[in-house]
């Protein structure tokens, strides 16, 4: 063989060598060679700032959420975030009220002091069980809940301090308890707003509908608002997420575009029954989900990049309709819990080895540059006494695929 041959056998190999170890370090890390070399060069640009403020010199927290945001701060070069999405229950006794008060009250005023609005979506469970949503029509739950709000105020916590409240979420899943009636969740949306306000009348509230995959729902979810007070409801939320079949024999195209899962004319629709202009996008992207049956679904950067992309065209749309947008974006690594799925951008500790963390910049940097505002869920594993719903093990519903 000429030693011209060698050589061009030689390059082909080693042309082939180095694209398998890329498909491989792509697969195993969501990021490959010529990626993380594309990763660097996006983290050093100035560019990639999320947004034109500065980070804030932020304090030692204990509180899962907040202790996530500097690292955020940090990639983005700048401010990312003015809220953070967190979760808690409804009480099912005085003392019951008074310790989840007390627990609550010490979160919002941290949150506060972080100059970070937090955006609570209080879940229809109890330390007893779901929450039977006819039951709660009857005003069971009206006195432990006005102990709840009293005891928060006693605790020094404004009215600005308490954030958006958001009761009741994604109302129309099956697995809540008796929530088949949409005018119970009506009442209820009610009744919680009013006891709320009684005590805290300048808080913010909202309300968030949850969106199937694939589906025009939007006729479903008018259902659900239509015997609400809009005086009562500040922001309209709807949520949804990518869909991916976890079978291989299921022949359903996937669901990646946040027009079909998440779409501004569904959000629109919402908001205009409830005689509001500001919207609630909750939604995410994840790179990585374990299935039910024992299967996983890994979806690549390009297909990530496009959900992205689509969520950002459903802000632009709404933005120009004159909506006022906060878009939550869930981005927790959550494959160690039920639900097992990673909706994270980079491992935590480590965003420059990850492709998804400029992909992540420029989505925050577009959000901003749409007038939106960005909310964050994540959480980093830190000791704190605060009992919270991060602490249950069970899967909550706004991520069940």
């Amino acid at each position: 063989m000429r030693k011209r041959d060698v050589m061009i056998s030689t390059c082909l190999f080693l042309a082939l060598v180095m694209g398998t170890f890329n498909v491989v370090m792509t697969h195993l890390t969501g990021s490959g060679l010529f990626e993380r070399s594309r990763q660097s060069l996006a983290l050093a640009s100035a560019a990639t700032a999320c947004t034109g403020k500065p980070a804030p010199k932020r304090q030692p927290t204990t509180d899962a959420q907040l202790a996530a945001l500097p690292e955020y701060e940090k990639v983005c070069g700048s401010a990312v975030a003015d809220s953070m999405m967190i979760f808690t229950q409804m009480p099912v006794s005085e003392p019951n009220a008074v310790e989840m008060a007390d627990a609550m009250a010490a979160r919002l005023k941290e949150f506060s002091a972080q100059n970070i609005t937090p955006v609570v979506i209080v879940e229809p469970e109890t330390e007893w069980g779901l929450v039977d949503f006819h039951e709660y029509t009857t005003g069971m739950y009206d006195g432990w809940t006005t102990k709840y709000f009293n005891r928060l105020k006693n605790r020094g916590v404004s009215d600005r301090q308490m954030g958006i409240w958001i009761p009741f979420p994604e109302p129309e899943q099956p697995y809540w308890n008796n929530n088949g009636d949409p005018d119970d969740f009506a009442k209820n949306v009610n009744r919680y707003f009013r006891l709320e306000r009684s005590v805290f009348p300048e808080v913010r509230t909202g309300v968030l509908l949850g969106t199937q995959a694939g589906t025009d729902q939007t006729p479903k979810l008018l259902a659900y608002t239509r015997l609400i007070d809009d005086s009562l409801v500040d922001f309209a939320g709807v949520q949804g997420f990518p869909w991916h079949p976890s079978d291989p024999a299921d022949s359903r195209q996937a669901v990646i575009s946040a027009g079909e899962f998440a779409s501004a004319s569904a959000a629109e629709q919402v908001a205009q029954s409830l005689g509001t202009r500001k919207v609630l996008l909750n939604v995410g992207s994840y790179r990585h989900k374990l299935t039910k049956n024992g299967g996983e679904i890994a979806v690549d950067a390009r297909e990530r990049q496009a959900t992205l992309r689509s969520i950002t065209d459903q802000v632009t749309a709404l933005r120009g309709n004159g909506y006022d947008v906060l878009v939550n974006v869930f981005a927790e690594n959550k494959t160690n819990r039920p639900e097992g799925i990673d909706w994270s951008y980079w491992a935590a500790g480590n965003p420059t080895e990850s492709v998804y963390t400029s992909m992540f910049v420029q989505f925050a940097h577009e959000l901003n540059e749409q007038g939106a505002t960005l909310s964050l869920y994540d959480a980093r594993n830190v000791p704190t006494p605060l009992p919270s719903a991060s602490k249950r093990t069970k899967s909550t519903g706004r991520h069940r695929q």
